[in-house]
């Protein structure tokens, strides 16, 4: 389903933190607001996605739910295709996975580095084809997207189903399509993006302060390659200096400035939003993910949907 007149597919990720009950009712709330996409994170050492997809699954009958991202690193491909499969066979195919190497950061606080490991690209993809091998062998359909963000990563992508591109500002999206290359021009594949959003009618600095925080998380784990290429490398570098291997705390996520933040986050009011998704689809981009702190509320979800359906109208 595309909601209203655009074409475009638009989606919600929860919250790493919501309870089941939470991340149920969020579920239903973003089928009920014609959101085509609920997508649900992985935190290593907290839930695994599955088990909220079947709680969701089982209250909503239209959205298409997507786990991810997942980190081939931390769950093996066998167990994830397994989980897939369940998914499935007991709901239908409704699902999609999204993959990649994961947050440096998370993943640092169960005991796993990402500098020590070599040839991660290669190990991602290779996980992408035993998943996909694994569910064509019983007959299973499962779209599986590459969640990416630096040079290594945009490298493989045309070899997935499609990638979900950890990007916001159109320039970005754009060097970054750029490196995949066209291969939907020869093969059914998609590209998305998914980063921290707010849409709003009315501003709320509450709401605001964690987008910035969510998106200054983002903006210190981009790759220097990227900083470098436009132009953030020295501050953000400056920044990560300061806290050195340590998990990222309130006054270091402070510390990122709005010129840095803006350009990993989505902060639209409901007039300036149309404007936005024109350019997004100008670039090719067939689905946006809302994540965190969008789904932050009922309420938040539910304005998103509204705007949505009001500004795809005009």
């Amino acid at each position: 389903m595309k909601l209203g007149g655009w074409p475009l597919k638009f989606g919600i990720s929860i919250n790493f933190d919501d309870t089941l009950n939470t991340a149920v009712a969020k579920s239903i709330a973003a089928e009920t607001s014609k959101l085509d996409y609920l997508w649900i994170p992985d935190l290593p050492n907290q839930r695994y996605p599955p088990a909220i997809a079947a709680a969701a699954a089982s209250r909503t009958s239209r959205i298409r739910i997507g786990l991810g991202l997942i980190s081939p690193i931390l769950h093996r491909p066998i167990q994830i295709a397994s989980s897939m499969r369940t998914l499935i066979e007991y709901y239908g195919e409704r699902f999609e996975l999204c993959i990649g190497p994961g947050d440096r950061d998370n993943l640092r606080m169960v005991g796993i580095d990402l500098e020590r490991i070599s040839g991660i690209p290669k190990m991602i993809l290779e996980a992408k084809n035993e998943i996909s091998e694994h569910l064509d062998r019983v007959g299973l359909r499962c779209r599986v997207w590459l969640g990416a963000q630096g040079p290594r990563m945009l490298k493989i992508a045309s070899k997935f189903d499609g990638a979900l591109l950890n990007y916001s500002d159109p320039e970005m999206v754009a060097w970054a399509l750029n490196k995949i290359g066209r291969p939907y021009e020869t093969r059914k594949w998609a590209a998305g993006i998914f980063a921290p959003a707010y849409i709003y009618r009315e501003f709320k600095p509450e709401i605001y302060r964690v987008l910035r925080f969510a998106s200054a998380t983002v903006a210190l784990g981009t790759s220097e390659h990227v900083l470098k290429r436009f132009g953030l490398k020295d501050i953000v570098t400056s920044i990560r200096g300061q806290y050195g291997s340590k998990p990222f705390s309130t006054s270091v996520l402070r510390m990122v400035p709005p010129t840095v933040t803006e350009r990993f986050y989505i902060l639209k009011s409901q007039e300036e939003l149309p404007s936005y998704i024109r350019t997004l689809e100008s670039l090719g981009i067939e689905q946006v993910v809302f994540a965190y702190p969008q789904a932050i509320s009922l309420e938040t979800i539910r304005e998103l949907g509204e705007i949505l359906e009001a500004t795809s109208k005009e």
